[in-house]
């Protein structure tokens, strides 16, 4: 595009430039006036250089781990890349209740007793389960007793019944045993919060004593009598239960994990020296618990499937439990790692995600029937934790991402671009790239790099340490021409490609990246701007 400048410093210069010589020609010659016709354009091409960024780049800057990611640092420097959180949590109700109960006694050979009534036996009531539980204590956050009572034939006579009934061993809210009243028309309801029973035997039944009065003015025509009684413990919610609970077999769940590290690769192979699975296992449950893996295993970035093999895998996870409910807690920690897994061969292969799926069994050592405890708050629950140390080598990792791009502001009289990169690195990675610039479609339109280029040196390791200890100084100046200008211009999305690879990799060294690495950035463009003057 051509700029037209009128009245400026830059015409008036050109023009007394242009003049001065005119005053020194004769008078009488005016043949300079066919010359001033004949001046062509002046074009004017100032070149201009702009300092853009001047930065310290540390892996932060490099790498986002994702919402499940975090990054450690250990007393050496040696960062870590920490995927971790809650993947299970079980409660008390999906392992153990404590159904509705319901059951009916009678006494036969009733005859009507004066006003002091008469006490009968205590009879049982039978708490089942759907396996071969024990109790010996069981509390209640909530929860009805009901007695309903029936005498067809004592009531036909022209009397009237009214039971007391209680149950021994049992406690209130108010430390009283649970008792109530029940007659033939209005059936006794007790609510158990609050409440709790000890139970004197190991077979989970406690007794119910009752006290008959019969009054009225009836005829003992049918005496003697027969009085069933209907006992029913329903809505049932313990606070604590005390007994052994017997072998329960139980889901625990499944999860995937995804590893943010590999989110944009396209292609790796990256061995790390230690990687590791640490799984923290918190136990509120009064009883020992084996959990048993039945599927655990990789997908890579080519979406193929690696099994987590080894000891650590096949063997059951033993999990402690509290002796007692008062400090109810006790966590249990495995670690997974290159001693008793295939972790080091997964990794090698860019994991993208862990899947894994357990299962639990309460009371493993059935045959010892231990004392057990289970609160109402109890759980099971899970925490993982899979640890990276960027400790290794990598012999090539390849990203790829796609970004927005615009550079609309660029002006048209830009002749040509050039950028100038200094940098520092303090990383021990070669660092290949090409910038690629896709259309409004992704149509691959350029590249600004003429093919993929090594833009940073890898700093030097010591091999004894693994660690680089002087940066690795490099400049890189890249010439934008006419037409990849225009191609910028066209630009609307840009294809970042970069491959990675470790200093000395292909010899077997190994390589820590510490957290007091930087990269040093100076970045400038240089330019020249084109602009043509009108005569």
């Amino acid at each position: 595009m051509k700029t037209t400048l009128k009245k400026s410093k830059t015409t008036l210069l050109i023009m007394a430039v242009l003049f001065v010589p005119l005053f020194m020609l004769p008078s009488c010659d005016h043949s300079y006036i066919d010359e001033i016709d004949n001046i062509g354009d002046y074009t004017y091409g100032p070149v201009v250089a702009v300092p853009l960024v001047n930065a310290s780049i540390s892996l932060d800057d490099l790498i986002d781990v994702g919402d499940f990611g975090g990054i450690d640092v250990d007393e050496e420097d040696l960062i870590t890349l920490v995927y971790s959180g809650q993947i299970f949590s079980v409660p008390a109700s999906d392992i153990f209740s404590v159904n509705d109960q319901s059951q009916v006694i009678t006494y036969d050979n009733i005859v009507p007793a004066g006003p002091d009534g008469m006490t009968l036996p205590p009879k049982v009531f039978l708490i089942t389960f759907d396996n071969s539980e024990i109790l010996t204590y069981i509390s209640f956050l909530e929860g009805m007793f009901r007695v309903s009572a029936q005498a067809s034939q004592l009531a036909q006579d022209g009397y009237n019944l009214e039971a007391t009934f209680r149950i021994l061993n049992s406690y209130d809210s108010q430390e009283l045993p649970i008792n109530g009243t029940v007659s033939l028309n209005n059936p006794g309801e007790v609510d158990l919060s609050g409440s709790r029973i000890e139970f004197d035997n190991e077979a989970n039944f406690f007794l119910v004593e009752y006290q008959l009065f019969i009054t009225g003015d009836g005829s003992p025509d049918n005496a003697p009598y027969t009085i069933e009684l209907s006992q029913e413990m329903t809505g049932l919610k313990y606070d604590l239960i005390k007994g052994y609970v017997d072998q329960i077999n139980f889901p625990v769940g499944n999860t995937s994990v995804a590893l943010g590290l590999f989110n944009n690769a396209t292609f790796g192979s990256l061995v790390f020296e230690n990687p590791s699975i640490e799984f923290a296992i918190d136990n509120s449950f009064g009883a020992e618990i084996d959990l048993f893996v039945e599927e655990f295993y990789a997908t890579t970035i080519e979406d193929e499937i690696i099994p987590v093999t080894g000891p650590a895998i096949e063997e059951p996870w033993r999990v402690n439990a509290s002796v007692t409910h008062e400090e109810p807690l006790l966590t249990t920690f495995k670690l997974l790692d290159n001693t008793n897994t295939n972790l080091f061969d997964i990794t090698e292969q860019s994991p993208k995600e862990l899947f894994y799926e357990v299962t639990g069994l309460i009371n493993p050592d059935a045959g010892q029937q231990p004392t057990n405890w289970i609160k109402h708050d109890s759980q099971l629950s899970i925490d993982m934790e899979v640890n990276l140390p960027l400790w290794g080598r990598i012999n090539i990792f390849e990203l790829q991402d796609t970004t927005e791009f615009s550079v609309n502001e660029l002006p048209d009289e830009m002749e040509w671009v050039e950028l100038k990169m200094n940098f520092s690195n303090g990383f021990p990675l070669d660092v290949e790239l090409d910038l690629i610039l896709l259309d409004e479609n992704n149509n691959a339109i350029d590249t600004l790099f003429d093919q993929q280029d090594k833009l940073l040196d890898a700093a030097p390791v010591n091999p004894a340490t693994s660690i680089a200890e002087e940066p690795m100084i490099s400049t890189r100046i890249v010439l934008l021409d006419d037409q990849k200008i225009e191609n910028l211009r066209k630009a609307t999305n840009l294809l970042i490609e970069a491959r990675l690879s470790s200093f000395d990799h292909e010899n077997g060294t190994t390589v820590k990246i510490l957290d007091t690495y930087r990269i040093g950035l100076d970045l400038g463009i240089r330019g020249q701007v084109k602009y043509v003057v009108e005569f």
